[in-house]
């Protein structure tokens, strides 16, 4: 079977692609735009119990050093120190490029500022380095997704998130009911279906696992965390079905092409 990748596309600029990126990130689902410095605002509010508060970029910078010296040395990390590392970085790093907007070192110190975006990829890398460090089942990767949120849990406690919420909770019930139609309908037509309708299944049962961000996935409810777990373990199962396979090696194959395929685009989208 052949796994779509979908690739994101390369801006020349590095350091508004990185700003762009973070504002993005923290801003999504509140329903004030508009200026950089209200998104600004909404990184410096969204956790109320953020560890990161620095008084200037170089102290920011420092401790970006300090959090690079740490990973450096570790061999291997289990799924839920994972979890603590990935959500760890995406707080310094708010905090770090909220500091550096606030008293425009992105603009007025060059130096400052490439030492910072060296560091943030090296950090990077030793994440995905770590999360590569051993093979990660389906449900593992959907344990990360769900731990990361829960650590930035109290954003969707916000007051400004109260409707987003609801939407997710909605979004979230959608997605999920269209994988357990899918998985119903290919038990009752016991794999006599049209090229059609196997590549819009594929794609229906693939979904909630490219499609739920960190707000979406602190949305579920237990119940639908429960499921989303259920489909990780069922997912190769049902894919090398809907290809015609059923020998047990199909299945195991595709279970680590698409772990680490949904390993990595997770963390390239939230590092």
């Amino acid at each position: 079977m052949e796994v779509v990748v979908v690739l994101h596309p390369e801006i020349n600029n590095e350091i508004k692609m990185r700003m762009k990126q973070r504002i993005l990130h923290n801003a999504k689902g509140y329903v004030l735009g508009g200026l950089a410095i209200v998104a600004a605002t909404l990184m410096s509010c969204s956790n109320k119990e953020n560890r990161y508060v620095f008084n200037n970029a170089q102290d920011a910078v420092t401790a970006c050093h300090q959090e690079l010296a740490m990973l450096r040395p570790m061999a291997s990390a289990n799924i839920d120190e994972l979890a603590g590392l990935t959500a760890n970085w995406i707080e310094l790093q708010d905090s770090t490029m909220n500091v550096m907007m606030r008293d425009s070192t992105l603009r007025n110190d060059a130096v400052l500022t490439t030492d910072y975006f060296a560091t943030a990829d090296s950090i990077r890398a030793e994440i995905m380095r770590l999360a590569l460090s051993e093979k990660r089942t389906m449900a593992e990767v959907v344990r990360l997704k769900v731990n990361v949120s829960r650590k930035q849990g109290d954003l969707m406690q916000s007051e400004q998130m109260s409707e987003a919420k609801k939407f997710y909770l909605d979004f979230n019930k959608r997605i999920l009911q269209s994988a357990v139609d899918v998985r119903s309908q290919m038990t009752k037509r016991n794999g006599e279906l049209t090229d059609q309708q196997r590549s819009n299944y594929r794609w229906l049962l693939i979904q909630p696992f490219l499609v739920m961000d960190n707000y979406a996935t602190a949305a579920l409810t237990p119940q639908q965390e429960n499921l989303l777990v259920e489909f990780a373990e069922q997912l190769p199962e049902l894919l090398a079905a809907l290809d015609g396979h059923t020998d047990q090696g199909d299945a195991e194959k595709l279970t680590s092409v698409l772990s680490e395929y949904f390993l990595k685009s997770y963390l390239k989208s939230v590092l």
